[in-house]
């Protein structure tokens, strides 16, 4: 893992990275499973997009992303119904609005319970947490794929 802290700000070399900062948040339920945000529209052939732009507002618990590539846009869970219109993330490094997405996600028995999203942004790695928001039991192997 190749994070680094530099004052209150984490950054990372690589959506690995990225992944390995989320299996390590503390306080909340223990990540078991992460996914790394890919669009695998047909217009992207063999190489899937990994690079977004996103809107997330935390208190409200919405989120979703927009493909760099193609622009398609996906929400998390629910948050289509209960959209905010919360502006596009920005790091707060560098003003970068184009990150790598990750999500972590917390599981008891094969079910999806709890789902935290993290973004590393493209140009200079910081790390940042978006939202979070409860998994109303759903299979975990089923919310995985709607990631």
């Amino acid at each position: 893992m190749t994070l680094r802290s530099i004052g209150d700000h984490k950054t990372a070399e690589s959506v690995d990275d990225l992944v390995d900062w989320l299996r390590a948040l503390r306080g909340c339920p223990p990540v078991r499973r992460t996914v790394v945000a890919a669009c695998t529209k047909p217009v992207h052939g063999d190489e899937p997009a990994t690079w977004f732009y996103v809107e997330a507002d935390p208190r409200e618990g919405v989120a979703r992303t927009r493909c760099l590539a193609c622009g398609d846009v996906r929400p998390l869970l629910d948050s289509a119904d209960r959209w905010t219109y919360p502006p596009v993330w920005s790091c707060a490094g560098c003003a970068q609005s184009i990150a790598e997405v990750a999500y972590g996600i917390a599981q008891e028995n094969g079910v999806a319970t709890w789902v935290a999203m993290g973004a590393r942004c493209v140009e200079c790695g910081e790390v940042q947490g978006l939202t979070d928001a409860v998994v109303p039991g759903i299979d975990e192997d089923t919310f995985a794929a709607t990631l």
